[in-house]
Parts: C-alpha cells; sequence; structure tokens
C-alpha cells in the first residue's frame, strides 16, 4: 500500500529521502577527514524530504474527498484521476473516466 495514491508516493519518496540523508552522514564516518561534507549533504536530503511532507501536507488539505466505489472508505483524490489509498482502484472526477457498474450482475 506504499504506493497506492499521488499521496502515498509522495510520502514514501520523502520517507527513503530521510532515510538516505542519515545514511549519508553514517556513511562520513568511514572518511573523517570528509565528514563535514557528508553532514552537510546528508542534511541536505532530511531538510529537502521536511520540505516534501511540508508539501504534500498542504496539498492533503486541499484534496477532494470521495468515496470508493469498491472498499467504500472514504480517501483523497489528487488530480482528476488517482487511486484509491486502500484498495488501489482507480477513481477519477471525470464522468467520461467513471466507475461503470458491471452489467452482469443482477440487481438484487
Amino acid at each position: 500500500m506504499l504506493f497506492a495514491s499521488k499521496i502515498n508516493k509522495f510520502r514514501t519518496i520523502a520517507l527513503l529521502m530521510i532515510f538516505a540523508g542519515v545514511g549519508i552522514m553514517y556513511f562520513g564516518f568511514l572518511w573523517p577527514s570528509a565528514m563535514l561534507v557528508f553532514f552537510i549533504l546528508g542534511l541536505l536530503g532530511v531538510a529537502s524530504s521536511v520540505a516534501i511532507y511540508f508539501w504534500i501536507g498542504m496539498l492533503s488539505t486541499q484534496a477532494v474527498q470521495v468515496e470508493c466505489p469498491r472498499c467504500g472508505r472514504t480517501t483523497k483524490i489528487l488530480g482528476k484521476k488517482d487511486q484509491c489509498m486502500y484498495c488501489k482502484a482507480t477513481l477519477s472526477l471525470d464522468p467520461k473516466d467513471a466507475h461503470k457498474e458491471d452489467s452482469s450482475k443482477p440487481n438484487a
């Protein structure tokens, strides 16, 4: 479920950037003469991931909330087309791309 929707994709990328930044900082212990350079590079990685978290948080507050027709849970959509955060069903705000009911099922 890490890459289920656009919001989760950005959050996963930011989390990986935090791990990479801390890893780069620890990598500086192998070369004490270049420790400051690795610390600054790692700090830039962590700071950029914080900026991404802030940016996606602002986008998340403005995202449209819809109910998924497949799982029935409320999820957020960025843009016109996105996936459900829970079941990965494709959701759309455009009527021509709307989820079509399966006509082979009997209406009971």
